[in-house]
């Protein structure tokens, strides 16, 4: 048993929010090109959750209590995306795929994603999402405006080597392949 005494700072650095590395391709049914990702260096509050799909396994061995057992995730990214205009009108590449993606019925709402961690290899995600957008500053006080986004996982979110910790930084190993091979 650890008594008070034992107890001690764990060594080390700590992390910073704005560690996540965020990118994002069109969707296509042939999978996603590794250099077809492009980054989204603009977005703010990141936050992915993965909450589990739980199916009831509970019987009278139970002895009353409930039993249940993870069988997927029902995962979804919420984030800021703060938009710039460049001098021919339009609005940065990255964020023009989101808000066209947005627009989108069936496949064309879809997008390809990676999340991934700057220093920790073991955060490195990859998947399908389906696009929302909203407009996050309405008021009429002049403030800066953002867009809203939220990922919505199509059941394929996996983890992948992480592109920033790998050797040379820029490998994706694992992509996501949609026939599974």
């Amino acid at each position: 048993m650890t008594t008070f005494d034992q107890i001690k700072p764990t060594a080390g650095d700590t992390l910073a929010s704005h560690e996540y590395i965020l990118d994002i391709a069109k969707y296509a049914t042939t999978g996603v090109v590794p250099s077809s990702f492009i980054n989204v260096p603009d977005f703010k509050d990141f936050a992915p959750a993965a909450p589990p799909k739980l199916a009831n396994v509970t019987t009278y061995a139970n002895k009353g209590n409930t039993a249940q057992r993870k069988t997927g995730e029902d995962w979804t990214a919420q984030f800021n995306v703060l938009p710039i205009i460049g001098d021919d009108g339009s609005l940065q590449p990255e964020l023009e795929l989101l808000l066209a993606a947005a627009d989108g019925i069936g496949a064309e709402n879809l997008i390809w994603f990676q999340y991934y961690h700057a220093r920790v290899a073991s955060l490195a995600y990859q998947g399908t999402a389906a696009v929302e957008v909203t407009r996050q500053n309405t008021g009429p006080e002049g403030e800066i405006e953002f867009y809203s986004i939220t990922l919505t996982g199509q059941g394929d979110r996996v983890k992948v080597q992480n592109p920033a910790t790998a050797p040379g930084g820029d490998s994706n190993e694992g992509a996501i392949d949609p026939d599974g091979e």
